[in-house]
């Protein structure tokens, strides 16, 4: 009896923080889904496409866009930065830069990964648990390590 229960508050809760984040988000796209408490800063510059999935933890500074396309499944603790430092200055004269974040459909991405500013992660791609993201995933590729590197390719 009480795992029925705690299932329907937690379905419940999933309904209300997704319907919540739908007014917030500039684009919340049908089936989306969030999972427990996130931290999103700018949601107006969010664009979750169909079908995907935020997880507990998630946090989303969004200084520039982030596109997330379809079916795309974010896990737990993973941020995804848009904003940064420009290193090319020296000391305090250090400006914050910004690049949007484009993760394209059928994204999957393991926890506590970093998704750094100016990237793009290509379709079909697996973003392994604490991997750090620096640079742009090809399509169909899994990448892991600090920083990620691509370590196999999908075969469809």
């Amino acid at each position: 009896m009480f795992i029925g229960v705690y299932r329907r508050i937690m379905f419940i809760k999933i309904k209300v923080l997704s319907f919540y984040w739908r007014f917030l988000f500039n684009k919340f796209g049908e089936g989306s889904k969030v999972f427990g408490n996130i931290k999103v800063y700018n949601p107006e510059n969010v664009f979750l496409g169909k079908k995907s999935t935020l997880n507990h933890g998630v946090l989303l500074n969004a200084r520039d866009k982030i596109i997330i396309g379809n079916d795309v499944h974010i896990s737990p603790y993973v941020i995804v930065n848009t904003s940064g430092l420009d290193y090319s200055q020296i000391g305090s004269n250090r400006n914050h830069v910004k690049k949007e974040i484009i993760i394209k459909d059928g994204v999957w991405i393991g926890s506590n990964a970093i998704i750094n500013p100016g990237v793009v992660i290509g379709e079909n791609s697996v973003i392994g648990a604490g991997a750090v993201v620096t640079r742009d995933v090809p399509s169909n590729s899994v990448s892991v390590g600090v920083p990620a590197e691509v370590k196999k390719k999908i075969i469809n």
